[in-house]
């Protein structure tokens, strides 16, 4: 095989143990968050057919994901979220007790362009609320997000909401056609962000929009403010349209829901936030990092009260959240918050010589029988080696078993870190070691 070179594809990435410590880490702790929430942990298949995956987002999907025929001719594609799935799975479930809350922590593929902050096989954490129209559901999914940054350290971010209900109902206002128009101009809002001004008008330039006509998306676009001064903002004929009055009536009581879960603090109502996917149909949001501005959005959704109906014979309302762990993982380094983590054992038992090593096995069982983890030497090597090995793991106990200690009923303790010996029986490193190991 020579000159062959066994690279990965373009996009994707392997986890090597170091960063997988730190992944495994965040998962326990979004995953003991959502169980907080009463959420139920489920999974999706990670392959569905191409017409699942169309239903939602239209055939232009098929250029934007990984998908295939299968060896019977059948068009699959992998799974680019968590709400498709979800929302197929209970779609035609009559069965299940009401309101439906459903949580998964897995990957997906997209075929984006690869770029900073975005592989084409990520991972996301994603909580759906099904069958409740009420605010307290999107209070509840928005809070879930909000308590994930907090559990992390996480303090300088924002969360900005927005209402597709009004916007799309304003933007009717201002002289957009039909829906096909009303799609592509939110697809242009949604770039706001991530273009300059000049860009952004020459967006709605090729959509034929009068100055007048950009001017007005311009200016409500550019609103970020508090609830109070949305009423302000809107002139009062139109907060009488019953489209711009529902949608603005949500975001009232959105907040208010939230300033009882003292989670308002942070949030913030924002008109350059529309969710450019096209099935949101109510209250949207997206949390960004301040230190973090060039990742994006940390997590986002919304409501999406039509979705259900696409996939079967129940047609309930839904809200729901994710959020990407590749970005969550760059905004907690940048933040200077991990911890120290290695998925190295905790404990190494090592021998001065081969007639020990039957006690030594032993040991090892003993230890591990009590939840302990822990290594011992595969490789016949010296006692110099195998201190070199555990030292370079960065393992934190070495278990000496010498004829001198087992004699008297005890091994050598050594803590690697502090280079303190103590001689020990059994029994009394098993107590010291297990208290340890919650914090380990």
């Amino acid at each position: 095989m020579g000159g062959v070179s066994f690279s990965i594809p373009r996009g994707m990435k392997d986890i090597e143990a170091q960063e997988m410590g730190k992944r495994l880490w965040i998962n326990n702790k979004i995953l003991g968050i959502m169980r907080k929430y009463g959420f139920q942990m489920i999974e999706p298949t990670a392959i569905e057919n191409l017409e699942t995956l169309e239903a939602k987002s239209g055939p232009d999907i098929k250029d934007e994901i990984y998908w295939f025929k299968d060896k019977s001719g059948r068009n699959l594609g992998l799974r680019f979220d968590l709400t498709v799935g979800m929302t197929r799975m209970i779609s035609n479930r009559f069965d299940l007790p009401e309101p439906i809350k459903l949580c998964a922590l897995s990957e997906m593929w997209r075929y984006d362009e690869p770029q900073f902050a975005r592989y084409r096989n990520f991972y996301q954490w994603d909580a759906e609320i099904f069958a409740s129209p009420k605010q307290e559901a999107d209070a509840e999914v928005i809070s879930l997000g909000i308590d994930i940054l907090e559990e992390f350290g996480l303090k300088n971010y924002e969360i900005r909401i927005s209402n597709r209900k009004l916007i799309e109902n304003l933007l009717k206002k201002f002289g957009v056609r039909d829906q096909t128009e009303l799609e592509r101009i939110l697809r242009i809002i949604d770039k706001k962000n991530k273009i300059s001004e000049d860009e952004f008008i020459k967006e709605f330039k090729l959509v034929n929009f009068s100055d007048e006509q950009i001017r007005k998306i311009i200016e409500l676009t550019s609103f970020k403010g508090s609830i109070e001064l949305v009423s302000e903002t809107i002139p009062s004929n139109l907060l009488k349209d019953k489209g711009i009055s529902n949608g603005y009536q949500e975001l009232v009581n959105l907040i208010d829901i939230l300033k009882a879960f003292k989670k308002d603090k942070k949030c913030v109502i924002d008109f350059s936030i529309v969710r450019g996917i096209g099935y949101y149909d109510g209250i949207i949001f997206e949390a960004y990092d301040d230190m973090g501005k060039d990742i994006g959005s940390i997590f986002g959704g919304g409501r999406y009260d039509k979705l259900c109906g696409i996939y079967g014979k129940r047609d309930i309302p839904a809200t729901g959240v994710a959020g990407g762990i590749e970005r969550l993982i760059l905004s907690i380094e940048r933040n200077s918050l991990f911890p120290e983590i290695s998925q190295a054992p905790m404990i190494y038992v090592a021998t001065v010589s081969d007639d020990l090593r039957k006690k030594s096995w032993e040991i090892v069982r003993r230890l591990r029988e009590t939840g302990l983890s822990v290594d011992f030497d595969l490789r016949e090597r010296n006692l110099k080696k195998q201190l070199e090995y555990a030292d370079s793991m960065n393992i934190s106990y070495f278990v000496l078993v010498g004829k001198r200690e087992i004699e008297k009923g005890k091994v050598k303790l050594k803590n690697m870190k502090t280079r303190k010996e103590l001689e020990l029986s059994l029994d009394d490193i098993i107590q010291k070691l297990s208290n340890e190991k919650e914090s380990y």
